[in-house]
C-alpha cells in the first residue's frame, strides 16, 4: 500500500554538519503535508533528509523515487502510473482541499506550456491526470524551474527557463503567467535548478555544457539582472538534469541525474558562496525508470530553499 499523505521530513541540522552521513543529518517534521509516493517496505531514514523526485519515461509513465541521504543512499521507488509526454518539468507542488488533494506542476509538451494535475480523491493511490494549456509558442525553451516564495514578505511565484536563442527567461506566474524579464548572456548553460527563495531574490543553480556548476542570483526587482558566481570548473558534464530541496537551515540536498547512463548523484551543498561552497558526494544509485525527465515534489506551503 502507498501511502500518500505522510509527512516529509526536510528541516533540521546541516547535512554538511554531520560528521558521518551514515547517522543522524538532523531532520524535523514539515508543517505541510504532502503524499509520499514510496512503494511499502523501502527503508526511510527519520534522522536524514530526503527528497522526491518524479520521473517521466518516452511513454509518458510516471515513476520517480523517494531519496533519504544515508550512505549508502536509500532509494525507494514509486508505483508507477500513466501520465503523459513531456519534455521539460518544474517542480510539482502540493495542494490540499476539503475533498481532494493534487499536486500541480508546470510542463513542457511541444510548444505549449501546461499546468498539469494529479488529483488524489478518497484512498486511491491512483490519481485522476489531467493538463490545462496555459502558453503557446515555448518551442526554443529546453528547461524550466520554479520558485515559490511563500513563508515571509514580499511573496511571490515565478517560472525560468533557458532558451535556445541564449538567454535566460523570468515569468510571474501568479495568476495569468505574464512576462517579467529576460537577459542574454546565457549560450552556454545547460540545466537550471531553483535552490534558494527570498523575499528579495532566487538563486539558480546551473551547470554549462562543458560541466562548470555556477550560481545565478536573481533579484526581484526588474528588469532582470542576474549575479553569477562560478562553484565549480568542472565535474558536472554528464548531467542532463539537477534537482534540489532544502536539507536543514542552510543546506541543500542535490540529486544529479545522467540520462545517458541511467544513474543519478547525490550530493549535499552548503550555502553557495561560489568557489568555497562545500560539495561532498553521498553516493550514486541507479535511476531504473529510464526517464529523460525529472522533477522535484514538494509541499505548496514550503521548505523554503536556503541555498544561498
Amino acid at each position: 500500500m502507498t501511502l500518500r499523505r505522510s509527512i516529509l521530513a526536510v528541516a533540521g541540522a546541516s547535512l554538511l554538519a554531520a560528521t558521518t552521513l551514515a547517522g543522524p543529518a538532523g531532520a524535523g517534521v514539515q508543517d505541510k503535508p504532502e503524499p509520499d509516493r514510496r512503494v511499502a517496505g523501502a527503508a526511510v531514514a527519520a534522522s536524514a533528509c530526503s527528497m522526491q523526485v518524479g520521473a517521466v519515461n518516452a511513454a509518458g509513465m510516471s515513476g520517480g523515487y523517494n531519496i533519504v541521504a544515508t550512505k549508502p543512499v536509500q532509494v525507494g521507488e514509486f508505483v508507477p502510473y500513466k501520465l503523459f509526454g513531456i519534455r521539460a518539468s518544474a517542480t510539482w507542488y502540493y495542494y490540499q482541499e476539503p475533498t481532494r488533494n493534487y499536486f500541480r506542476g508546470l510542463i513542457l509538451q511541444g510548444s505549449n506550456l501546461y499546468a498539469a494535475y494529479e488529483i488524489y480523491t478518497g484512498s486511491s493511490d491512483v490519481p485522476t491526470v489531467s493538463a490545462t494549456k496555459v502558453g503557446i509558442g515555448w518551442t526554443g525553451f529546453t528547461t524550466i524551474a520554479s520558485s515559490n516564495y511563500v513563508q515571509g514578505s514580499n511573496p511571490h511565484r515565478y517560472l525560468y527557463g533557458l532558451h535556445t536563442n541564449g538567454s535566460l527567461y523570468r515569468y510571474n506566474i501568479t495568476g495569468p503567467i505574464r512576462s517579467y524579464g529576460s537577459a542574454p548572456g546565457y549560450r552556454s548553460f545547460k540545466t537550471i535548478t531553483v535552490i534558494a527563495e527570498t523575499a528579495t531574490y532566487d538563486t539558480l543553480l546551473a551547470t554549462t555544457k562543458t560541466g562548470a556548476l555556477w550560481t545565478i542570483r536573481v533579484p526581484v526587482t526588474a528588469p532582470l539582472k542576474a549575479t553569477l558566481k562560478q562553484v565549480r570548473s568542472t565535474g558536472f558534464k554528464a548531467y542532463e538534469q539537477l534537482i534540489a530541496q532544502r536539507c536543514g537551515t542552510t543546506s541543500t540536498l542535490l540529486t544529479a541525474f545522467d540520462n545517458d547512463a541511467n544513474t543519478a548523484t547525490v550530493y549535499a551543498v552548503s550555502r553557495a558562496t561560489g568557489a568555497s561552497t562545500l560539495i561532498k558526494t553521498i553516493d550514486t544509485f541507479a535511476a531504473t525508470f529510464d526517464a529523460p525527465t525529472h522533477h522535484l515534489y514538494t509541499a505548496s506551503g514550503g521548505p523554503q530553499l536556503v541555498g544561498e
